[in-house]
């Protein structure tokens, strides 16, 4: 079983971002596929302290010394075969919310107990944006870098650094008030994410089958 944790950083509820990351992951959900995702804008996640609490003091049972919502939320990502994170452009960047969730990763980096944890898992990188060269790719790598910082491994999305979108009209930025998830008729786009997705599994079967190979 390959288990699929798609994480939103977007404050907008079911929104372009929402809808992106769900059409992504529901495209490979299956009978040997497990699949979740979560909205950490609508969660209390602090900042990271840089306390080095997670280094010196983390054990099995406590991740961090902050007691917010990243506890519930740890094990679900270590647990994880395949992390995909989707944000909307933000200053050509990730959003502020992803990016606080991303900095706590660091206690799965760092810590005294889980050292390491995100090793090898697979990552994917979702961006949406207003307009087709307006800090998508930009997006992207604010993400990759982080994953590959944090030892995981991103995939591309056939073409790209992953899955990007617009969410007006051919990325034009005209904004058409009856549409609400301009995002859904961004076909070329939605395809970059379920190639993406597609993609992350396949390699993560692979890491999954080459690693019980070797423990034999």
């Amino acid at each position: 079983m390959i288990n699929v944790l798609g994480i939103c950083g977007s404050p907008v509820k079911e929104g372009n971002t929402d809808a992106f990351l769900e059409e992504a992951v529901n495209s490979v959900k299956g009978q040997e596929v497990r699949t979740k995702t979560i909205n950490v804008s609508r969660l209390k996640i602090n900042d990271c302290l840089q306390c080095s609490f997670c280094i010196a003091k983390q054990t099995e049972e406590r991740f961090c010394r902050q007691q917010d919502d990243m506890l519930e939320i740890y094990p679900q990502v270590i647990d994880a075969d395949v992390l995909v994170l989707a944000s909307p452009v933000y200053l050509h960047r990730m959003s502020g919310y992803l990016a606080r969730f991303m900095d706590r990763l660091v206690a799965l980096y760092n810590g005294k107990k889980y050292n390491r944890a995100l090793r090898d898992k697979i990552g994917v990188a979702l961006a949406v944006g207003w307009y087709r060269n307006a800090g998508l790719e930009t997006t992207l790598l604010s993400i990759t870098s982080g994953m590959i910082t944090l030892g995981m491994i991103p995939v591309g999305g056939f073409p790209g650094l992953g899955g990007t979108a617009v969410s007006s009209k051919n990325g034009c930025g005209v904004f058409d008030p009856g549409v609400r998830l301009g995002v859904l008729e961004d076909e070329t786009g939605m395809q970059t994410g379920r190639n993406t997705l597609m993609h992350a599994v396949e390699l993560a079967k692979i890491f999954k089958a080459g690693k019980d190979a070797l423990s034999r």
